[in-house]
């Protein structure tokens, strides 16, 4: 199964402790030979646009977003997650209506209000390596099922546009409906 454009969503058994407890993933690309990387998509920081931009010597002169922190895996990589009507140097396509950017260029662009439709700027990335999450979605050892996740299918609307503090429960429920209609 490739879970790129898929929403990985934390167990609610997950452990409190847990980098990824209550937390939703978006699986951004799946590759056998490399792994899967993704972002997650509901935990802000304390930094904010203005921040970045400041330390890269820009202005962003809008009352900025927070960054969020799209995982534990290389924290200092930056990468904007938005609608596919912009792009960068370095833009890919993700899913529908989702693109993926990650260059020196975009928070230039972003700081002269050249920005998308709707975006997330995230700090760090969420990694797996080859066959990695084919495990801990099979609940193998040394995985449990209380560390593994739910899954359903993601998009521009669900990602960009719920408020963070309510995705996972609205990923759940998303979760179990489209697994109601699998099966119904």
């Amino acid at each position: 199964m490739s879970y790129q454009g898929k929403l990985l969503i934390a167990h609610p058994n997950c452990p409190q402790d847990s980098p990824f407890h209550k937390s939703v993933v978006f699986v951004y690309q799946d590759n056998p030979g490399n792994g899967t990387l993704g972002v997650i998509v509901n935990k802000p920081s304390k930094y904010t646009v203005q921040d970045v931009c400041a330390e890269k010597k820009l202005v962003y002169l809008n009352n900025g977003p927070h960054i969020f922190h799209g995982g534990p895996v290389n924290s200092n990589a930056l990468v904007l997650l938005h609608t596919n009507e912009w792009q960068s140097e370095n833009t890919i396509a993700v899913g529908e209506g989702l693109s993926i950017s990650s260059d020196n260029v975009m928070l230039e662009l972003i700081s002269k209000g050249n920005e998308p439709n709707h975006w997330r700027l995230f700090g760090g990335l969420s990694g797996w390596g080859p066959k990695q999450l084919d495990q801990e979605m099979s609940g193998k050892w040394p995985y449990r099922p209380e560390n593994s996740w739910l899954i359903a299918d993601g998009n521009a609307n669900f990602l960009l546009k719920t408020p963070f503090k309510h995705q996972w429960s609205e990923a759940c429920k998303l979760a179990g409906s489209q697994m109601f209609e699998q099966y119904f």
